[in-house]
């Protein structure tokens, strides 16, 4: 027990009292209301008992400035369970959207009357006109198939848990590694024809937001629950770090693991494991040219530099084979989330310190923002004989896709390598289980809507690639 002089304080900025703020998802594990300004829809992200921050994608985020109050409304369903005037702290436009912070200036939230409301907001929808309105834009056949895609699920779980269902003598050992092994293969065959049905459904409805919102929110009653029983469909919707793709997720992807309590929890992670499993063979095929590029530099260093790293395993990797007389090389990792960059220095630094002075790490903690406006210290790099970015340009516009790409490009050497990637549109991408099931919007592109980032560049080459699955196309660009 401390005595009370013992007690500290905080220091330097710290001594200035904050709120608590709370992750929407922490408050709102099941259905999160939504943010509204006017006609605007906004992600919540964290609330305060003073304020909240929140991430758009519309135009009209755009268009708030810091200093100016607006009247907000938060809603569940339709419904508004908090209204206040307020003001906007700060506002910054990322790769996700704009994301901006308001304090309240006439009301300040309780958070448990928030979630009761919340909770009293679903229930009061279910039977009002507004929710049979929302209802009636998911199509029937939307319907049908979530009621499949379920039915097949917990066809699996019934066998499973029937087979439990014995004195608990008999139940101690019982072998859930034995039973997930007995149906992988089978689980995985029947998974991936409901994915492709389920993306061909909801194309239908990706042109029209409301009919879009409303099969998304369907699915998250629906299905979400049912297989975030699964560790990797659990992090990807709740967004622990605040937005989707964290290096956590990859990781999760990378260590190809059974990970759950019993064999139903690790056949769910599998099916995660499956849609997701072109996170690994896109950076396998990274890694490849790491060593493409290592071995053609004459004995020079290889520059090279990763754009939103995360826990470039392919580093970790490459060089963890290299151990013996590996070439020299220079490494920049560059990302935006500091746990990521502390997790990949960590993996990747004690075989630098192997490598008898021939390999080196930077890595460099930079806003994806400030890297899109040209606010960052990217400019001061040397040139690069290969550049990689597969897992941000998903998530821009395409004209800001291109600009990053013509900045990374002028960064190259000549004879330098750049590679981007983009979700692939194809009949089996990752469209409905990501986008419906956990709540992760991309951009799936074309060959041609890749190539189209080129324009006026006047590469030597220039062609694109998939990597093994299909689901990511890859963007080569070789600099004269």
């Amino acid at each position: 027990m401390l005595a009370y002089e013992e007690l500290q304080g905080s220091r330097g900025r710290e001594i200035r009292y904050r709120p608590p703020r709370y992750q929407a998802r922490a408050l709102f594990p099941h259905m999160p209301p939504k943010l509204r300004i006017g006609s605007s829809a906004y992600q919540i992200q964290n609330i305060s008992i003073g304020g909240i921050a929140a991430i758009g994608k519309e135009a009209r985020s755009d268009d708030l400035n810091v200093g100016d109050t607006v009247r907000l409304t938060i809603q569940q369903s339709g419904l508004p369970i908090f209204e206040s005037e307020a003001k906007v702290r700060w506002a910054e436009k990322t790769v996700f959207g704009s994301k901006i912070a308001f304090s309240f200036v006439d009301q300040v939230i309780d958070l448990e009357r928030l979630i009761n409301r919340n909770l009293q907001a679903q229930i009061a929808t279910r039977s009002s006109p507004a929710g049979k309105e929302a209802n009636a834009l998911v199509p029937e056949e939307y319907r049908v198939f979530c009621a499949d895609v379920l039915r097949f699920l917990r066809g699996y779980r019934a066998v499973i848990d029937s087979n439990m269902s014995v004195p608990p003598e008999f139940t101690r050992d019982f072998d859930h590694a034995a039973v997930f092994e007995a149906c992988e293969a089978q689980i995985v065959q029947e998974w991936r024809v409901l994915w492709r049905t389920g993306n061909e459904i909801v194309r239908s409805v990706m042109g029209e937001r409301e009919r879009r919102d409303a099969v998304k929110e369907f699915t998250e009653v629906v299905l979400t629950p049912e297989l975030c029983g699964g560790a990797i469909w659990h992090r990807s919707y709740a967004k622990p770090l605040g937005y989707p793709g964290d290096f956590g997720i990859m990781n999760l992807v990378y260590d190809w693991e059974r990970v759950g309590g019993d064999a139903y929890a690790m056949l769910l992670h599998r099916l995660g494991l499956e849609v997701a499993e072109c996170i690994k063979t896109r950076m396998e095929q990274v890694r490849s040219e790491i060593g493409n590029v290592t071995g053609s530099t004459s004995g020079r260093p290889a520059r090279i530099l990763n754009l939103g790293c995360g826990s470039a395993r392919e580093v970790e990797t490459w060089l963890a084979r290299s151990r013996t007389a590996p070439p020299r090389v220079e490494f920049t990792l560059l990302d935006q989330e500091k746990l990521a960059l502390d997790y990949a220095y960590r993996a990747s630094y004690p075989n630098v310190v192997r490598s008898d002075g021939r390999c080196r790490l930077n890595c460099l903690h930079v806003s994806f923002t400030d890297l899109l406006r040209g606010n960052s210290d990217l400019k001061n790099l040397q040139p690069q004989d290969l550049i990689y970015s597969v897992g941000l340009l998903d998530y821009l516009t395409d004209r800001r896709a291109a600009g990053l790409v013509r900045r990374l490009f002028e960064l190259l050497i000549p004879g330098g390598l750049l590679i981007v990637g983009n979700m692939n549109e194809t009949e089996l991408s990752n469209l409905w289980p990501m986008e419906f099931i956990t709540d992760w919007s991309l951009h799936y592109r074309s060959e041609k809507q890749m190539l189209a980032w080129t324009e006026g560049l006047d590469p030597a080459g220039v062609w694109t690639d998939t990597e093994t699955t299909g689901r990511v196309r890859l963007l080569y660009l070789r600099k004269r």
